[in-house]
């Protein structure tokens, strides 16, 4: 991870802690109100590459009665350089979630999931206080979260391309 000094004007406001975490956050708000279980810690890891890539955020179904697979089957260009975003953003994953744990937006619960401690009226604040794409990036993650409660884990992450 580059120190704050060395990363590029977009990169800092992009990727910044607290704007992660609150895509996090709305994730597991969204997984937690669907399932009432904590986010499976991989999944975690999914949530920035499908949010903050413009193409994939856009193309999301709009309810969660669309079936994972299905969606992939159609969006299939989605999983194309999937797993090289996942790992350029893991970095940035990793330290919004020590940011939401350490400003108790987060919580690990006995199994290792991942739960939104924050109520749901406060990620609504925040989505509030943002604009455009950002706004529209944690908007749908609490989708996403919805959408992921709806399949287990391990189908997920194999539909992705990637392992548990």
């Amino acid at each position: 991870m580059k120190p704050w000094a060395k990363r590029t004007r977009e990169e800092a406001h992009l990727l910044n802690p607290p704007f992660c975490c609150v895509n996090i956050a709305s994730v597991c708000a969204g997984y937690r109100k669907s399932s009432s279980m904590p986010l499976p810690f991989g999944l975690v890891f999914m949530v920035l590459p499908i949010v903050l890539h413009k193409h994939t955020r856009e193309s999301l179904p709009r309810n969660i009665s669309t079936s994972i697979p299905a969606w992939l089957q159609e969006y299939a260009d989605a999983r194309i350089g999937f797993y090289e975003r996942l790992m350029a953003l893991q970095p940035h994953s990793r330290e919004a979630i020590r940011y939401g744990l350490s400003y108790d937006w987060l919580s690990i619960g006995d199994t290792g999931g991942i739960r939104c401690v924050v109520k749901d009226t406060q990620i609504d604040r925040a989505i509030r206080s943002l604009d455009g794409d950002a706004q529209h990036c944690v908007s749908r993650s609490r989708f996403l979260g919805r959408w992921f409660a709806t399949t287990s884990s391990e189908t997920i992450m194999t539909l992705w391309g990637i392992r548990p």
